[in-house]
């Protein structure tokens, strides 16, 4: 494959947690075969390539791939399918009712709105489902990252307790009405999936996949609470016997930090995922809401990732997590939309803005979180929790061609001052509109704002030929249920002592 150049006004080849991020001007990285062989000024890699084709006209910003660390890329979102905003363990079961919709046309929905925001690779995590559908789903949204040439570390979620509320299923469906009750266990006994057969599919995949430079196959238990002890500690056991990552929440809510307490005389999930062997290199938790400063230090020690998810906390009620904190103790964190971007749109420029506006403690000598803090999540910390650690995240030569161009023009007018920041300037304006380019392994997946391996008209008229019409009659009663459940729910937690006030819970760190 011949050499091509990507140039631009400004490049940032690598951004940095202590603020010396490398950054040229007027610079190009050259390409070949779907990594970088060469940085540096334009005019000299032109001299050296002048047989190479240029892509950029030189007035743009070219930034690395950006990763998006935590996604259930459910295309249509939940708030778009009826499933309103509210706080998690009440809004999981308002998702029952959401109407299916094809996981191939889903998958390449949210594909499309990652890379018009210049992502690049993704930590995707199926949600768990009705098993008999389980297999099919994870396969169909496989092949669709292939078809789009999106690089993907994808896992399917496994849970076995806790499926309603954070305690026994059974004590739990006694108090309900008996219709009610027999509704919900015949949803529940749907999704049971024994743990040996979710090994096994996890396994299938990552034979499937094999050798591929584009996907990465993970173990993902959905959180402390939906799978028993002896279950993690398996799969900690079988990641390390067999090279898996692993994939998981973790004290999103301030009730999933209580239900650890309550069970262990006050020790924490973290505590208790450390104890059962779990926690280390190549783990990943995403939230991390109510971590405690212990917690921080346990995760920093294990060398456990996090995955930063600010709007989803936010429009889920689950508070604001301790990034500074987490960086501060040396824990790698990435950067993720959660398939709940502030606007529906997986944009992960907004999202890199939301985190640099949020983490500003009050006071002059506290120092707030840095652009190059968050860049550097996004790319180079996003690259270490999706397994793709030392191929992408930076524009260095032996690294993987990923890269986005933005439209600078748009972001500097009609004037900006010249002693700004350009990272600061970079979170602060640019959004996914500003994106003019996408290459992911040497390949323009998206050049002047348009797909060229996709068909996004076609693509978005599919799914409103698949989603229009009335509500199916079986989605209306899953509807129905999830909503005569959520005083049942709301009773359960009661008397959990969740921290309030005296205004509103923002600062989890105690």
């Amino acid at each position: 494959m011949a050499t091509t150049l990507v140039r631009g006004r400004h490049v940032l080849v690598r951004a940095e947690l202590d603020g010396t991020s490398r950054l040229l001007s007027n610079g190009a990285v050259a390409h070949e075969n779907g990594v970088v062989t060469d940085v540096g000024a334009f005019n000299d890699l032109r001299r050296r390539y002048p047989d190479a084709r240029v892509i950029g006209n030189g007035r743009q910003f070219l930034i690395p791939g950006l990763v998006n660390a935590h996604h259930h890329g459910r295309g249509v979102t939940g708030f778009q399918m009826g499933q309103p905003d509210g706080p998690l363990e009440l809004w999981i079961q308002r998702g029952m009712g959401r109407r299916p919709l094809d996981p191939r046309l889903m998958t390449l929905y949210t594909i499309m709105q990652m890379i018009r925001s210049g992502t690049t690779t993704v930590m995707f995590n199926q949600s768990s489902g009705p098993a008999d559908g389980t297999i099919p789903e994870a396969a169909a949204t496989l092949d669709a990252f292939v078809e789009a040439g999106m690089r993907v570390a994808f896992s399917v979620a496994f849970r076995n307790q806790c499926t309603v509320v954070y305690g026994d299923d059974e004590t739990f469906f006694s108090g309900l009405p008996h219709d009610l009750a027999d509704s919900i266990r015949r949803i529940v006994r749907a999704t049971d999936h024994p743990f040996d057969e979710y090994l096994g599919l996890t396994r299938g995949f990552a034979k499937q996949h094999a050798g591929s430079d584009s996907v990465r196959i993970l173990l993902s238990p959905q959180n402390y609470q939906w799978a028993d002890e002896e279950t993690l500690g398996r799969i900690g056991d079988a990641a390390r016997t067999e090279g898996f990552g692993i994939h998981t929440h973790l004290v999103e809510t301030a009730y999933q930090r209580r239900y650890a307490e309550r069970l262990h005389g006050g020790q924490t999930p973290a505590h208790r995922l450390r104890e059962v062997g779990f926690l280390g290199p190549g783990v990943s938790i995403a939230h991390g809401v109510w971590l405690t400063r212990d917690d921080i230090g346990i995760l920093a020690d294990t060398r456990t990732a996090v995955s930063h998810n600010p709007s989803s906390n936010l429009r889920l009620h689950s508070g604001i997590a301790p990034v500074l904190d987490m960086l501060g103790g040396g824990i790698t964190v990435g950067q993720g939309t959660d398939s709940n971007a502030i606007n529906d749109d997986d944009d992960m420029l907004q999202e890199m803005g939301l985190t640099l506006r949020l983490h500003r403690p009050v006071g002059i000598d506290n120092p707030p979180i840095t652009a190059h803090q968050v860049i550097h999540m996004a790319t180079l910390g996003g690259a270490e929790l999706t397994m793709f650690g030392g191929e992408i995240g930076s524009l260095e030569v032996g690294r993987r061609a990923d890269m986005a161009l933005i439209d600078w023009d748009r972001i500097s007018s009609p004037v900006l001052d010249s002693e700004l920041d350009i990272l600061d300037v970079l979170l602060g304006r640019a959004r996914a509109k500003d994106i003019d380019t996408v290459i992911i392994a040497g390949d323009a997946v998206l050049e002047d704002r348009a797909f060229t391996q996709l068909d996004e008209d076609g693509i978005r008229e599919e799914i409103r030929e698949a989603l229009k019409g009335p509500l199916p009659p079986e989605v209306a009663e899953r509807r129905r249920i999830s909503i005569e459940m959520a005083p049942y729910i709301r009773r359960f937690y009661s008397d959990w002592d969740v921290p309030i006030g005296p205004f509103y819970q923002y600062n989890s760190v105690s």
